[in-house]
């Protein structure tokens, strides 16, 4: 069949902390899969297609990327099945627009949408977005091929497990496992076909989720979580079983994409990194015995226990630059009632030991947990400074939203806290890296009292990190300046100054592309 993948563009506010989109994952891998089973595959990345086009949208949001009229337009008239990227809520009403306009472009085609707010909420998508068929829930190159192997025969895929689909009696969600739950032979997958992708935008934009040190992809070595975190939407998408690929596999990749492309940066997608010292001790020794001179980034949050010197050391010497870890609280209370399950101290020993031996290194921390106390805040606070002292370079504190999947999103819809058929749940998402987002969920604190203590975490790390290092405050003007980053608040910062620009700019949007033949 000829199947069309897109990933739609993103909206943001005009001045939000969040990142430029960065090559997807996803649809790559699962444009590899389809490619593999014999399809004919179209890629369309909206979000670096039109990187520099923003526009208007609803709620005093901004389009940046293709808008849904442009982005259908991209499509192959003879296409057959058209595949959604659905991974965010908050672009929800954004990716429901390329649907309706896919379908009246497309009306006998196969519509379907895979990803993390799909897999979340199968009825939801289908009541909203009229146009779409089938879901494929979790991991796509599970189900994807035996979906569409399914719809060709012209039968219903009811023995497929994880697809959601419309029938003539309403929508039908398989939950069971009877044929394929979780991809647990990581190493027979193919690799993502970067090849349909527009690789050379993502290097000219310096399109990048962690740090850009030059022509970046990123990279999976493992696929699931084994922790179930209350706030995390990775159970229910993943699943708990921790699936690691072989570091031979992981670094025959990274050395394809050196040689092809002249890749020499890149990014674990990873859930949970590092978790085994064995294993990342082994790949750090395979990339050094191969003499690839490349760097790479852990920005998605680590576990700090496999982390001494030892592996820190190794860590660097095999090019990790930059390094994320993802306590969320300071405080032990709020750890516990989120089931994250870490040690502070052991946090803070890692910290000390990636700084020695020369890594950036950022902390993820989210206020507003819905039980989170003020005194469980200034622990935080105070972990904070801590981990300035240690050596940490920057950090972002996150305000709590709740999102569908997650244990906390399910508590707080049973509470009657949300209703996410209300655009108001959905903007809210959506405003939650505003400067100043105007909702909590938590009943002890006000939206105002978590923005206040968010303001507090950024004066109480980085002045006391100026004030342990104030050579940093010279390498933080200089890199802004000279544009060449070394930590992902840098980045964020260029990023938010640049999307506040764009949405500000008064430059026509860019001609319309021309319709394929």
């Amino acid at each position: 069949m000829k199947v069309c993948i897109i990933r739609p563009a993103v909206i943001h506010k005009e001045v939000a902390f969040s990142h430029m989109p960065s090559p997807p994952l996803g649809p790559a891998y699962v444009a590899a899969i389809l490619r593999q089973a014999g399809h004919e595959v179209q890629a369309i990345d909206a979000a670096v297609e039109g990187f520099y086009d923003v526009e208007p949208f609803v709620f005093n949001t901004h389009i940046f990327g293709l808008n849904p009229e442009r982005t259908v337009a991209m499509i192959a008239p003879d296409t057959e099945v058209i595949c959604i990227s659905l991974m965010y809520t908050n672009s929800w009403y954004l990716d429901r627009e390329v649907i309706a306009l896919a379908r009246r472009r497309f009306p006998q085609a196969i519509i379907l949408g895979g990803g993390e707010h799909a897999t979340a909420v199968p009825q939801y998508c289908f009541d909203t977005a009229p146009g779409l068929d089938y879901i494929v829930m979790g991991e796509g190159e599970a189900s994807v091929a035996d979906l569409l192997d399914c719809v060709a025969r012209g039968e219903q895929p009811q023995d497929i497990a994880r697809v959601a689909y419309r029938t003539d009696a309403g929508i039908r969600i398989n939950t069971f496992s009877r044929r394929i739950k979780r991809v647990t032979e990581v190493d027979k997958l193919p690799w993502p076909a970067w090849d349909l992708f527009p690789l050379d935008k993502y290097f000219n934009y310096k399109v990048t989720y962690g740090v850009y040190r030059g022509n970046n992809l990123p990279i999976l070595a493992s696929r699931g979580c084994p922790y179930d975190c209350t706030f995390c939407s990775s159970p229910l998408m993943w699943g708990k079983k921790y699936e690691l690929r072989e570091v031979k596999d992981v670094v025959d990749e990274m050395e394809y994409y050196y040689k092809t492309w002249q890749v020499v940066s890149f990014d674990f997608f990873d859930l949970t990194a590092i978790i085994y010292k064995d294993w990342i001790i082994s790949l750090c020794d395979e990339i050094i015995s191969r003499g690839m001179q490349i760097s790479y980034q852990i920005p998605a949050g680590t576990r700090a226990e496999a982390i001494d010197y030892t592996v820190a050391r190794k860590l660097y010497d095999s090019g990790c630059r930059n390094i994320t870890y993802a306590p969320e609280s300071g405080s032990p209370r709020v750890l516990r009632a989120i089931k994250k399950r870490v040690n502070l101290s052991q946090i803070l020993q890692s910290i000390k030991y990636s700084n020695q031996v020369g890594m950036n290194i950022k902390l993820n921390i989210i206020v507003g947990f819905p039980d989170e106390t003020h005194l469980d805040v200034w622990r935080t606070i105070f972990f904070l400074v801590q981990s300035s002292w240690y050596g940490a370079h920057d950090m972002y504190p996150g305000v709590f939203s709740p999102y569908p999947g997650s244990a906390l999103y399910d508590r707080l819809e049973q509470e009657g806290k949300i209703d996410i058929y209300s655009d108001d749940y959905i903007l809210q998402i959506v405003s939650s890296h505003d400067l100043w987002p105007g909702q909590t969920y938590n009943d002890a604190m006000s939206a105002t009292s978590v923005k206040v203590y968010t303001l507090l975490m950024f004066f109480a790390f980085y002045a006391s990190n100026f004030l342990f290092r104030p050579q940093r405050i010279y390498r933080l003007l200089r890199n802004l300046w000279s544009n060449q980053h070394e930590s992902r608040a840098e980045l964020v910062l260029a990023q938010t100054f640049t999307k506040f620009k764009l949405s500000k700019s008064e430059t026509p949007p860019a001609k319309e592309p021309v319709l394929q033949s």
